[in-house]
């Protein structure tokens, strides 16, 4: 490894530590390894950029660099039909490069693939020059498909897609379909008599059908929603538990605290102040490990799916219902297998030590983030009145430790209102307003941030392996951008190359309370690097954390399954533990990619449930915000809803209207009319189409085209110019 110094690297030692390194190497990797700071990081990325355009080294996944004269660790390959001299598998990369050693595919996966396939793998250099290959994953070439509408124009039918990216193209159904109008379905793109058609694979529903909001969002995500049978036929024939090899906690008062419309409970809690070292408290979570088994049908679907899907209307769970709403589900007054970890605090609400156990609970009660608040604000019911001495108070009590250790460490902490949709029996909206954040929330997030904290400390202290949480520094472009935002919203960000955490907390102290707040949160998000899981840890900025790990979640997140396995090897818990060949590289990147698919279907699907709620609203008034300025118009922010629309160029005031890409604003050339991010503004809402999820806005009291010519024609003046898109 190259020692640290204050020398600054030549391309040949860059590329001698890149070949050396027995980890993946990224700019982050390089500055520190020869100690750059300031203006040196600058200095390298342009070195970096210049050995590119030289052919030297090229950019891979996640940022990360490598010399051209290797492969990254996993790419994209395809089957050839050649096969080797000993009759093994031969592979070539997508990006295929004449130079390129050969690769031989030589897992057990051999068996599953024939020439032409496109393949996921990983891959290793061997000391012979060549490289040996590890199916991940099989790329599927089906066609195709789209989400759609069936319309009528002109008495023809035509597929119209709900992607806002492809509204514009409308496919004519094939001849012989008998599809309906206004259907919502699923359809492939198939060429007839040289033209394209639309052949329908699946009507999902009637576009009016609230319940098809969501079906939207889960297949164009392409998320697996239903079981196979094997998969459901072994839920219901898993193993009971027993006490053997289990700490008896059912003597310990642990409750769960969910929202109101949470349909699985995985995690329990309880503290308790102890006089002489400060505070014990435990987090009890369902010990999912002991029922989805490594390689069984429940574990290979769970991988594939990543992570449950929460939907205003739906879960798509991880795991059958018979394991996620019942076996793993920490209900009340029910023995449950868990696996807890015991936490003690000193009097200043540190970490001190920990001990992790598999047990035996029984939830005392499930309470909801509602009642525990209320309960704690002076008006307890039924419910949590015998609990509130006991058990609510020193929740809080502990809670209130661990936020002025938060605090110390200097936490980024967003609070970006969560909109909240409320519907009826029928799946009708009846309201959506921002989700109150209340201290319970709080509570129990501080609660699993510990437990999350002492599962990653405890795999590092017995060097076992584990899958982190990582969130990575912003980069410099992104924190360059932020800066002239919110320097033109009247804040101020330092300038220094060494940012932290407690950087963006005191702008957005300084920017609590003010007309802007909102708008510094979003940016300050907008800002962030993607969150992911990988098993070479580099902490977590957002957090201010140096080992960081998910627990907590077993019902819903496949890491967290991945954590409890790799503990109870490590710990001797079981016989169920963390299998040698288990690959976390692989299994961080899969299951990155899930929470991202999950993230952007829930994400357009509460934005499609806004658009269905705004569209009995079309003529009314609205205050809010502009968000976004771009060349073609203004995007605004409603207030009262969260909703997301745009003022296009031709519905403001007209004339030439200037786009000012550094200062974020419009201005208008002759009127000076100026439209700059943050302002507020009042809206009519002129157009909800809810198949492509889009709203349009325009401003109040700016006049018709019509009544604008009137005026003109009146007044007898020279015509002023038209609005102009730059």
């Amino acid at each position: 490894m190259v020692k640290k110094d204050k020398h600054f690297p030549t391309p040949q030692e860059i590329l001698e530590f890149m070949k050396s390194s027995p980890r993946k190497v990224g700019k982050r990797e390089l500055a520190r390894a020869f100690n750059l700071k300031g203006q040196d990081r600058l200095k390298l990325k342009t070195l970096l950029k210049s050995m590119g355009e030289e052919g030297l080294v090229e950019r891979g996944h996640k940022r990360r660099i490598y010399s051209r004269k290797h492969l990254a660790p996993v790419i994209l390959a395809e089957v050839t039909p050649q096969l080797s001299e000993e009759g093994e598998i031969l592979l070539t990369p997508l990006d295929h490069n004449e130079d390129t050693p050969p690769i031989l595919l030589t897992d057990k996966g051999a068996a599953q693939v024939s020439a032409g396939d496109r393949l996921l793998v990983r891959v290793k250099l061997l000391k012979d020059g060549y490289y040996v290959a590890r199916l991940l994953k099989k790329i599927s070439l089906k066609p195709s498909t789209i989400v759609g509408a069936i319309i009528k124009s002109r008495g023809q039918l035509y597929l119209q897609p709900c992607d806002r990216r492809r509204q514009e193209n409308l496919y004519p159904i094939e001849p012989k379909s008998s599809a309906k109008e206004e259907l919502l379905v699923l359809a492939e793109l198939v060429t007839h008599l040289g033209k394209k058609h639309a052949k329908i694979l699946k009507i999902l529903g009637e576009l009016r059908d609230p319940h098809t909001i969501s079906l939207i969002s889960i297949y164009q995500e392409g998320i697996p929603h239903e079981f196979p049978e094997a998969v459901l036929n072994e839920a219901e024939n898993v193993h009971t538990f027993s006490l053997d090899g289990r700490e008896d906690l059912r003597s310990i008062p642990f409750v769960t605290i969910d929202g109101e419309d949470a349909r699985d409970f995985d995690d329990a809690v309880w503290a308790e102040e102890d006089p002489k070292e400060g505070w014990h408290l435990m987090v009890a979570i369902a010990d999912v490990a002991h029922y989805v088994k490594p390689d069984s049908a429940l574990d290979r679907e769970a991988y594939l799916r990543g992570n449950s899907v929460y939907f205003p209307d739906r879960v798509v769970p991880m795991l059958p219902e018979a394991l996620s709403n019942d076996l793993c589900s920490l209900r009340p007054k029910e023995d449950k297998a868990c696996f807890a970890v015991h936490l003690w605090l000193d009097k200043k609400g540190r970490l001190k030590h920990y001990k992790f156990v598999r047990g035996i609970m029984q939830s005392v009660e499930r309470l909801t983030y509602t009642q525990v608040q209320k309960a704690f604000d002076g008006s307890p019911d039924q419910y949590t009145a015998p609990l509130l001495e006991t058990v609510i108070k020193p929740l809080y009590r502990a809670y209130d430790l661990l936020k002025k250790a938060r605090e110390l460490r200097g936490t980024l902490d967003l609070e970006i209102p969560e909109k909240q949709v409320i519907l009826d029996d029928l799946g009708h909206i009846q309201d959506i307003h921002p989700r109150p954040r209340l201290d319970s929330h709080k509570l129990i997030e501080e609660f699993m941030i510990l437990a999350n904290v002492s599962a990653a400390q405890q795999l590092e202290k017995l060097k076992a392996p584990c899958i982190y949480r990582i969130h990575d520094v912003p980069n410099i472009e992104k924190i360059f951008v932020f800066r002239e935002l919110v320097e033109g919203l009247g804040f101020s960000f330092p300038k220094s190359q060494a940012i932290t955490p407690r950087s963006f907390l005191h702008l957005l102290e300084a920017a609590h309370g003010t007309p802007h707040q909102s708008l510094i949160s979003q940016l300050t998000l907008r800002t962030q690097a993607q969150a992911l899981y990988h098993p070479h840890n580099i902490g977590h900025f957002g957090l201010s954390l140096k080992k960081y790990s998910h627990f907590t979640s077993p019902i819903r997140r496949y890491a967290d399954i991945t954590v409890h396995r790799s503990l109870i090897q490590a710990l001797g818990l079981g016989s169920d533990g963390l299998p040698k060949e288990a690959d976390l590289s692989a299994i961080g990147e899969q299951v990155s990619f899930t929470e991202r698919r999950a993230a952007a279907a829930e994400r357009e699907a509460t934005e499609r449930y806004v658009a269905v709620f705004l569209k009995d609203k079309v003529g009314e008034s609205f205050q809010g915000r502009i968000n976004g300025v771009t060349s073609f118009g203004l995007f605004v922010t409603l207030d009262e809803s969260g909703a997301d629309g745009l003022i296009p160029m031709s519905n403001l005031p007209e004339d030439y209207f200037i786009f000012e890409e550094r200062k974020h604003r419009l201005v208008g050339r002759h009127t000076r009319l100026t439209y700059t991010l943050g302002d507020p503004l009042t809206v009519i809402l002129k157009d909800v189409d809810m198949l492509t999820n889009s709203i349009t806005l325009s401003l109040v009291g700016n006049p018709s085209p019509s009544t604008k010519k009137r005026k003109k024609k009146e007044k007898k003046k020279r015509p002023t110019r038209k609005t102009s898109r730059p």
